[in-house]
């Protein structure tokens, strides 16, 4: 008889934890969950102490081993399942007593087997029906799906506590002689206040993220409208240097219709605002570029070379007999040597350290190596990258735009790397 009792007794805690979960135990999962707790509804019987909690301690542990996904929704079933076992046990036995007027120890005692079977198969439906209101009639597990993983823990942490709380709070009832009714009424309020802090958690959580949301929602809006502010800034200093420009050309157009020509050497000298350099580094930048035309790229390197000479910084250049650089794509190519060597003599200007150029012509095609040393080891997968840059905050431009202008032309070869100190770029063109 009493291991009877315990199997129904197993049963029902079987039916109540495991019913309500989102994937199906295997058949030796049963078996092992049933003989754990037959075991141990004998043992309480024998040595006549509540052990409640270790049944569901062990219970909640084996379950946790057992699942394989969704172990935070399925533990958090469990403990509801529990709990509602309990007082679902305690409001039928309650509501007999009333129907019939027999107080519930002479129903317990007198109609114990009687009571538990009609019980189990109360219990079975009610969890049946349970969990299809659950999972069918309403959004509930595709909400909680939808939460974030703190929410979970917070419902899992609250729930296993007053499960806890709420069979030790039984348990002692029964054990210091509370009536039923207490014992019923402390359930009740256990289960209602359960089922208050759970929601007040989940909207507590839902309102936190959604004022972070909003939050991030208004710097996201505000970030937009600035960089609207920069762009429109940027289009108008656009314009009045385009005016300015134009303004520029104009007056030097005067200076050689006039055939003003040193006037307008002194004009462009003054515009230009060139660093101080030595008749000797012009003379020297122009012998380096006596081999090389059109003269595009020869003005552009001159340029850059009496710049870099003008600020003290050492420079190389090796350029192979009769270079004519015919190429389609003359003004990006232009451009994307005058950001390479801008960025070299960026490099080594406050080191007044050393910046090669090498030009050599090969059967069809003509290669450019734009060299400068270099301390320290650059990031060479982000150098490229819009707004990287070693030289500080507000840099980082120069070779994202190269590249956008190299990607116009399939044509062109570019490689890069730090070799023996050196950051070296390589890039080969076609000759027409």
């Amino acid at each position: 008889m009493m291991i009877l009792y315990c199997l129904l007794g197993a049963f029902c805690v079987l039916v109540s934890m495991c019913g309500l979960l989102t994937e199906k135990l295997r058949i030796w999962q049963y078996i092992c969950l049933a003989v754990y707790v037959t075991l141990m509804g004998m043992w309480e019987l024998t040595n006549g102490h509540s052990i409640g909690v270790w049944m569901f301690l062990g219970l909640s542990v084996l379950l946790l081993l057992m699942m394989k996904k969704n172990r935070v929704k399925n533990l958090c079933l469990a403990c509801f399942g529990y709990m509602f076992n309990i007082f679902f046990n305690n409001s039928i036995l309650l509501a007999v007593s009333f129907c019939t007027g027999t107080s519930s120890s002479i129903i317990a005692r007198d109609y114990h087997m009687l009571f538990s079977v009609v019980y189990c198969i109360i219990l079975m439906f009610t969890v049946k029906w349970i969990r299809f209101i659950l999972y069918y009639k309403t959004r509930f597990f595709y909400n909680i799906e939808n939460t974030s993983y703190t929410i979970r823990y917070g419902l899992l942490i609250n729930l296993f506590t007053y499960t806890v709380l709420f069979v030790v709070n039984m348990s002692w009832g029964e054990r210091t002689g509370y009536s039923d009714y207490a014992i019923q009424f402390n359930g009740f309020l256990f289960v209602l206040c359960m089922l208050i802090s759970n929601y007040l958690i989940v909207v507590c959580a839902k309102h936190v993220k959604s004022e972070e949301t909003g939050k991030a929602e208004l710097k996201r809006q505000q970030l937009l409208e600035d960089y609207i502010a920069c762009l429109e800034n940027m289009v108008e200093e656009t314009r009045i240097f385009k005016h300015d420009y134009k303004n520029m050309l104009s007056t030097m157009a005067g200076f050689i219709h006039e055939n003003r020509l040193e006037e307008l050497e002194s004009y462009f000298e003054q515009q230009l605002k060139r660093p101080a350099y030595s008749k000797l580094d012009e003379m020297q930048a122009w012998q380096y570029l006596k081999n090389i035309h059109p003269m595009e790229i020869k003005g552009l390197l001159f340029e850059k070379i009496l710049a870099a000479l003008g600020r003290g910084i050492r420079v190389r250049v090796e350029i192979s007999e009769n270079v004519d650089v015919s190429y389609d794509g003359i003004a990006d190519l232009i451009r994307i040597l005058g950001i390479f060597i801008d960025n070299a003599v960026e490099a080594v200007e406050e080191k007044k350290g050393m910046i090669c150029i090498i030009i050599t012509k090969m059967d069809n095609r003509i290669l450019f190596q734009i060299m400068n040393e270099c301390e320290s080891q650059p990031d060479l997968s982000k150098i490229f990258c819009k707004g990287y840059s070693t030289k500080g905050e507000g840099r980082g431009l120069g070779l994202y735009s190269a590249r956008s202008l190299m990607q116009k032309h399939e044509d062109m070869a570019h490689e890069y790397k730090v070799e023996q100190g050196m950051f070296i770029q390589r890039l080969e063109i076609p000759i027409i």
